[in-house]
């Protein structure tokens, strides 16, 4: 059966089938339907961040809240928000939804390469330069792509980067690694995966890391001798069934799972002092805990101290 190449044009089995006013007739009904559905999610998606522009013009207006006004890193949208919607989580810019997670990230890649913080639309056009998204948010990996050589990649989808088994070649491919509340969802061994994070780089290379910190009393490995496992449906709940590597059993309740894609289950808690211990373990030469609030894009932490770490090969 034909299709629709991924930039929209016709591919060479295409070519054939047009031969025949049938097929013609199939592939751009296929292009038109595509194309409306790409249509709805954009509207869908304004629609969304009218709504959340509208709801902030109550809270500010009607209800007399604190507010902030900065312009979003990303998308270049001057917005003002209420002090509430200053939280990691929360869309906080009415033109792209950028969260302040986001926002931190890309404000952390210009520090980590340029020394200095930049919007994205300010970052220079640098091809050359190479970089591996991990499962990033399309609202920073599509632009981003557009100024810098980088690639998203995902667990569960191609372009595929399994962070446990790396593909050999992509070593030391890369001059930067974003990776934002991943580490926390990988299997363990974790110091595995920050391993493969170093040598994934190029000397001179870096890395940002997200990951939800809590205080080191409460950091904890959930399933430290996760093995050979699965899930299982007990009285609708999901619960895991791990074969240890002393073929031994246990089972786990109680399993948290973040929104996302792909592998999404909890499987630690990072503090700020474990955090640190692992890059610097994997053999990270300079790292560089950017706690600063910088409120002209919307980045002030606040209670939430889930700040973005750079660290440097």
């Amino acid at each position: 059966m034909a299709a629709l190449t991924d930039s929209g044009s016709f591919s060479d089995v295409d070519v054939l089938v047009c031969n025949t006013r049938p097929g013609l007739r199939y592939l751009c009904g296929m292009r038109a339907q595509n194309s409306l559905i790409r249509a709805a999610g954009r509207i869908k998606r304004r629609l969304s961040l009218y709504r959340v522009q509208l709801k902030f013009l109550v809270d500010i207006v009607l209800l007399r809240k604190g507010y902030v006004d900065f312009v979003c890193n990303i998308c270049g949208c001057r917005c003002r928000s209420p002090l509430s919607a200053m939280t990691r989580e929360k869309p906080a810019c009415y033109g792209c939804g950028s969260t302040m997670r986001n926002r931190s990230v890309i404000n952390a890649l210009s520090i980590a390469l340029w020394d200095k913080p930049l919007a994205l639309t300010d970052y220079p056009l640098e091809k050359m330069r190479k970089g591996i998204g991990m499962t990033d948010s399309n609202n920073y990996a599509v632009p981003l792509t557009a100024r810098l050589g980088y690639r998203n990649t995902y667990y569960h989808q191609e372009p595929k980067l399994d962070i446990l088994n790396p593909n050999p070649s992509l070593r030391e491919s890369a001059d930067f690694i974003l990776s934002s509340d991943v580490l926390e969802h990988v299997a363990p061994p974790v110091d595995k995966a920050f391993q493969n994070l170093y040598h994934l780089l190029r000397p001179g290379g870096v890395i940002v890391v997200t990951v939800p910190l809590a205080p080191d009393v409460l950091a904890k490995e959930h399933f430290p001798s996760l093995f050979d496992f699965h899930y299982e449906s007990r009285s609708g709940n999901r619960v895991l069934i791990n074969r240890t590597a002393n073929d031994s059993y246990e089972e786990f309740r109680e399993l948290v799972f973040h929104s996302g894609q792909g592998q999404t289950l909890e499987m630690r808690v990072f503090s700020v002092e474990r955090l640190v211990a692992e890059l610097t373990n994997a053999g990270f030469s300079r790292i560089r805990v950017l706690d600063e609030d910088f409120p002209e894009f919307g980045i002030v932490w606040n209670s939430d101290k889930s700040v973005p770490v750079i660290a440097w090969k």
